[in-house]
């Protein structure tokens, strides 16, 4: 079995070696598993973020099918469907 094809939910622990780190903005946006892989490690990482700083930081939670809003309250609107 390639463990690159498990689902999220199965993992526990995860190395950003082979997909680098979430804070370099990499789009990850090709169709090759690793990048689909990277992906959803780099998006679990930005949900992550994002409940910190909301949650302990207080900052405004956007709406993220909104780009206006996005870019305002975040600063930037690329992928934000993945960077949040």
């Amino acid at each position: 079995e390639d463990c690159r094809s498990r689902p999220l939910e199965d993992v526990f622990t995860t190395h950003f070696t082979l997909c680098q780190k979430p804070w370099e903005c990499l789009p990850q946006d090709g169709n090759r598993i690793q990048e689909r892989l990277c992906r959803k490690f780099h998006g679990e990482w930005y949900r992550v973020r994002e409940d910190l700083e909301t949650n302990v930081w207080g900052r405004k939670r956007v709406q993220l099918t909104n780009k206006e809003e996005v870019v305002e309250a975040r600063g930037g609107g690329y992928q934000v469907e993945h960077f949040r």
